[in-house]
């Protein structure tokens, strides 16, 4: 099964203070059977990063956490960089599903992009932006 991963599940797997810290320490452990093929991007990367900065008020402890998810002893995700064509079509994509009752980032787009790619089974965010598009878990 593929799971593509926004920004808001990183984050709230380790900001003790997220209020889905909850629900995504429970489907972290639903997901531990390796299964699962968590995937994000560079744009998630780059989002959770500085949002968790800026939460913690430079709390450098949170961006270490986040960081052993990714690229250290934690690592449960698979990063896709895209290519320069791909920018075109995430913009298209952007353009398709933002509606003035449910505007995406350019982010957004990109999740929503790489989860018809690669024909992912859900998306996991805690955003409802993505409903009747994708295919939620939160």
């Amino acid at each position: 099964m593929i799971v593509v991963v926004d920004t808001n599940f990183l984050f709230a797997l380790k900001a003790n203070k997220d209020k889905n810290r909850d629900r995504a320490i429970e489907i972290f452990r639903d997901f531990s059977d390796n299964k699962h093929e968590l995937l994000t991007s560079y744009f998630v990367v780059s989002e959770v990063l500085t949002l968790a900065n800026s939460r913690s008020s430079g709390d450098i402890s949170l961006l270490e956490k986040i960081y052993s998810l990714i690229w250290g002893d934690e690592k449960i995700i698979k990063l896709h960089q895209f290519t320069l064509n791909e920018y075109q079509k995430i913009y298209d994509t952007l353009r398709k599903y933002s509606t003035p009752k449910r505007l995406l980032s350019f982010v957004d787009a990109s999740l929503i992009y790489l989860y018809q790619k690669v024909n992912a089974d859900h998306i996991l965010s805690f955003d409802s932006h993505f409903d009747q598009i994708t295919s939620r878990l939160f």
